[in-house]
């Protein structure tokens, strides 16, 4: 299950990026989608705790927004 969901748009690159965490029966997982004419999908790590995990999702977000990207609407 879904625990938490954020998606990027650079204002230059047609590709979006999703941050998810997902709680697995043992833990959470994060994940990092790039959407473009194909989806792939990076694991950026699995964590005991939902506070670890959205730590991570949180450093990624940060990174990415040094990076020009700014937090968008997810796709219909």
């Amino acid at each position: 299950m879904r625990i938490e969901r954020k998606e990027f748009a650079h204002p230059v690159q047609a590709s979006r990026v999703r941050l998810n965490v997902f709680q697995q029966p043992d833990g959470f997982l994060v994940t990092e989608e790039r959407i473009g004419t194909v989806t792939v999908v990076a694991t950026l790590g699995f964590f005991d705790t939902a506070e670890a995990a959205l730590a991570r999702l949180r450093l990624r977000a940060e990174e990415l927004e040094r990076q020009r990207y700014a937090p968008a609407a997810p796709a219909a």
